[in-house]
């Protein structure tokens, strides 16, 4: 006899995860597809002429209606009771905030030798010509954010770039992807690896495939020690963060910092050795999870 009180709490898709997910991917893979089919125009020419504030709150609206908005529906379609499922019911402990928080501000110290192996990814001349323009639009983008001036737009290029992608692609991907993948009982590898190659596919850049991967594996592996979703956005959104941070210093500053550039290999191993110990403390901390 089935149990009423599940039964209210069940979705209507609740025992069709496979279904879920198909549901959940095939939007990122649609637009992807469509970017690779079409022609990549030039963005420089859409900066010129939109105000940093128009953009904003474009951009702001977009994110919202492509990932916040699906990943509420669909994950109250599946599981109905939406912020359980996405664990964000629970604040995670200090200890696990800070200890998150450091392996992600660690790993800026080495992730930049990752562009390094990227580019001797071999393509073809017409996908290297595609990547690259992309690529190029994406640092088009990010420079012209970057570019505020006065505390209104400090603020709302810091909603854009760091509070609302961290909160948006965190629910979509980890929240919802990777939890519809586990619930598939896939194992936490595959769970991890195929979020992260679709967080990675998002961002339309390939140049940056590899830290994008690295990173995505991170934030899923911390998601799936934990099932608590505020740790990945907290990661999220200090990684993005430091990237605004770093470019208000940069106004100021005689001698600004290139985040592009990898710092010294020295200073990498030191970062990589620290990444490594929290990585580890992190784990046995979490063991019981």
């Amino acid at each position: 006899m089935e149990n009423p009180e599940k039964e209210k709490s069940e979705g209507a898709l609740t025992k069709q995860p496979l279904l879920i997910f198909i549901w959940a991917v095939l939007p990122i893979i649609s637009v992807f597809g469509i970017s690779m089919a079409s022609d990549t125009s030039n963005s420089e020419d859409l900066f010129a002429n939109t105000s940093l504030i128009t953009m904003s709150l474009w951009q702001i609206a977009s994110v919202t209606i492509m990932l916040v908005l699906p990943a509420l529906l669909i994950s109250y379609i599946y599981k109905k009771q939406v912020l359980k499922f996405l664990n964000l019911l629970k604040l995670p402990s200090l200890e696990l905030l800070l200890l998150s928080l450091g392996i992600m501000f660690s790993a800026n110290f080495f992730i930049n030798y990752l562009l390094v192996l990227n580019k001797i990814i071999p393509l073809s001349a017409g996908l290297a010509l595609k990547f690259e323009a992309m690529h190029n639009n994406a640092l088009a983008s990010q420079d012209y954010f970057l570019n505020f001036n006065g505390g209104l737009e400090f603020l709302l290029v810091f909603l854009t770039m760091a509070i609302i992608p961290a909160i948006a692609e965190e629910m979509y991907f980890r929240g919802l992807l990777e939890g519809i993948l586990l619930d598939m009982k896939v194992g936490a590898i595959h769970a991890i690896l195929i979020s992260s190659m679709l967080f990675a596919m998002m961002h339309f850049q390939f140049y940056f495939l590899l830290p994008l991967l690295f990173m995505g594996g991170i934030l899923g592996y911390v998601y799936y020690r934990t099932r608590n979703l505020w740790l990945s956005i907290a990661m999220h959104f200090m990684n993005n963060g430091l990237i605004v941070i770093v470019a208000l210093r940069n106004k100021t500053a005689i001698t600004p910092i290139d985040l592009n550039t990898p710092p010294p290999l020295y200073i990498s191993g030191i970062g990589l050795l620290i990444f490594v110990f929290l990585l580890y403390f992190f784990h046995k901390k979490t063991i019981k999870n």
